[in-house]
């Protein structure tokens, strides 16, 4: 089942640098806390994600 959570504008904590890896914090409307486990390809492919969510609100030419 899947669960909202909010990021709370935490930074990301590197658990590793070679290889990258991190995690980031994300909080459910209870309070539950969620790890978000990232390495170096998966945030490159949020980081495309949400520049794509970012030029949805984008009106007129840039």
């Amino acid at each position: 089942m899947a669960r909202e959570v909010e990021f709370q504008d935490d930074d990301v904590l590197v658990t590793s640098r070679n290889p990258l890896k991190g995690t980031l914090l994300l909080i459910t409307d209870d309070d539950d806390e969620v790890e978000l486990q990232l390495d170096k390809e998966t945030a490159e492919a949020l980081l495309s994600a949400l520049g794509a969510f970012l030029m949805e609100g984008v009106v007129g030419p840039l």
